[in-house]
């Protein structure tokens, strides 16, 4: 049993509750936001090399054996993902300490909100159920509809209650689903379903389950067609935290996605004849309709917003192929998207601060403004097109060649098309917003540095990826290995008559 899997957890939990009691002074809210933020990255690195070295990190609350009460369980996927959340919640703070926003609108909650956000986020990496799971959506939910109405715009308003609509249809859908696989299982812990599954050889109920699951976490995930609401939504939250919102909100979907299909949905037949022909098809419409959405767009948030939807079709191509390549290289692409296209948002909300706008047709001539911002615009984007030596190149490049080597080149060319796309689009950014001459009467040097500054520090970690990517790849490699394996995870979780049972059922499943 180890306690520090609810570090990542209640650290945010605590300084949102302390936020909130010093609710009127910016300054405290701001020392505590960015103490949690600076500790959380570390924290979640020190828990990642924990579970490298000693395996999957259980805490059973209450000291009940599993499967009975609450399970938090921690593998190296999620841990990878904690990570993740901690360095890009790092940089949001950095960016709004550097007065991305006004000090009214800063001082009116901002802070807990996140930090509730991240609570919630860190809770659907480290629960062991599908109840906690549920719980974490529904903190995730409230938190991110608050923030994405702050500010009290009408348009905020509208696409917030957009938003919380479709989203709250995805959650009841999964407390239907929840209901009914522990009405025909009799457990909601995820590794003692997985042996159930297995004993009962994989019935017919378990194919409906899956479907309303991929269901319900690709509406999260804003996968084809359930991603109309992304688009509109996103671009409302608050400058900096829309690059939390970017970086790793749908990535939560994406995540309980490679965690039920790889533990959960197993049967073999089932997924080659039903669940993989349906995960390669959203996929490839996902990256295709998200890169043309994003080439109509004239706005930098959309356009990034659109890209968003895009790049989740490659993590989705990697999990319907189903191969230990395409798993860690979908992890890797996982790790690679989150650090830059957060980064990107960055770079639009640094346009905005300085310039006012977001409107390609209003920006124009910003390599002389900010030669800075221009060079971390290019690497972020040449890193997100997949141009090689940057990290982008590797995911997709270990997506395509596992793709084509199993048979799927029609996805492989789609995803290859889609980076082609890609290009046109972040081409179009520079020509109308960094390209040019500098509109008459424009700022002739930028008002606020620091928050270019801030954006530049995680376009430094996007190139700290391409540079680590040998390392980086061989933990996404065993992420996907103890996915795929799944004993040592039920074993944690469950113990020896776990891992027996998986074994013997898998070999002789009851008829």
């Amino acid at each position: 049993m180890s306690n520090s899997v609810l570090l990542p957890i209640l650290i945010p939990l605590i300084g949102a509750i302390i936020c909130l009691f010093f609710r009127g002074s910016l300054k405290v809210q701001r020392i505590v936001s960015g103490a949690v933020a600076t500790a959380m990255p570390f924290v979640a690195f020190a828990l990642l090399l924990t579970v490298r070295e000693h395996g999957v990190m259980v805490l059973r609350s209450g000291a009940w054996p599993g499967p009975f009460g609450i399970v938090f369980a921690l593998d190296q996927f999620g841990a990878i993902m904690l990570v993740l959340s901690g360095i890009v919640q790092a940089a949001a703070w950095w960016f709004l300490a550097a007065g991305a926003l006004d000090r009214e609108r800063e001082t009116f909650l901002l802070h807990p909100l996140f930090l509730f956000l991240c609570t919630g986020v860190n809770w659907a990496f480290s629960t062991g159920d599908l109840f906690n799971l549920f719980v974490s959506f529904e903190i995730i939910l409230l938190a991110s509809y608050a923030l994405i109405s702050h500010g009290n715009e009408r348009t905020q308003i509208r696409e917030s209650l957009k938003y919380v609509i479709l989203n709250l249809v995805a959650s009841t859908l999964f407390l239907v689903a929840a209901g009914f696989t522990y009405g025909m299982f009799g457990s909601l812990n995820l590794a003692e379903l997985a042996v159930r599954f297995a004993q009962l050889g994989y019935p017919p109920e378990t194919r409906v389950l899956g479907t309303l699951f991929l269901f319900v976490f690709g509406m999260k995930a804003a996968l084809y067609p359930m991603f109309y609401w992304l688009p509109d939504a996103y671009p409302k939250a608050p400058r900096g935290i829309s690059a939390y919102f970017a970086g790793i909100l749908t990535k939560v979907g994406v995540y309980c996605l490679y965690r039920v299909f790889t533990l959960l949905f197993r049967d073999e037949g089932a997924f080659a004849s039903w669940f993989q022909p349906i995960i390669l098809a959203i996929g490839g419409l996902t990256m295709i309709v998200g890169v043309m959405g994003a080439l109509s767009q004239f706005s930098f948030r959309r356009i990034l917003s659109f890209h968003i939807i895009s790049q989740i079709g490659y993590m989705i191509f990697g999990l319907g192929i189903f191969t230990p390549l395409a798993i860690a290289a979908g992890i890797f692409y996982i790790i690679h998207h989150i650090i830059v296209k957060a980064a990107l948002f960055l770079v639009g909300d640094a346009v905005e601060v300085n310039e006012g706008s977001q409107s390609l047709r209003k920006v124009a001539g910003l390599v002389k403004l900010s030669p800075a911002l221009s060079v971390f615009f290019l690497l972020a984007a040449f890193s997100l097109a997949g141009i090689p030596p940057l990290s982008g190149f590797y995911g997709k490049y270990g997506l395509a060649v596992e793709g084509y080597v199993e048979g799927h080149a029609f996805y492989v060319a789609v995803s290859l098309l889609t980076s082609l796309f890609t290009i046109a689009s972040m081409a179009k950014i520079w020509r109308y917003s960094f390209w040019g001459e500098r509109p008459e009467g424009a700022a002739k040097k930028l008002s606020n540095t620091g928050v270019v500054a801030a954006t530049g520090g995680l376009v430094a970690v996007s190139v700290v990826v391409a540079l680590a990517s040998a390392w980086i790849m061989g933990v996404s490699t065993d992420a996907a290995n103890q996915l795929l394996d799944r004993t040592e995870y039920v074993d944690a979780v469950l113990g020896t008559r776990g891992v027996e049972a998986l074994q013997l059922a898998m070999k002789e499943p009851v008829e």
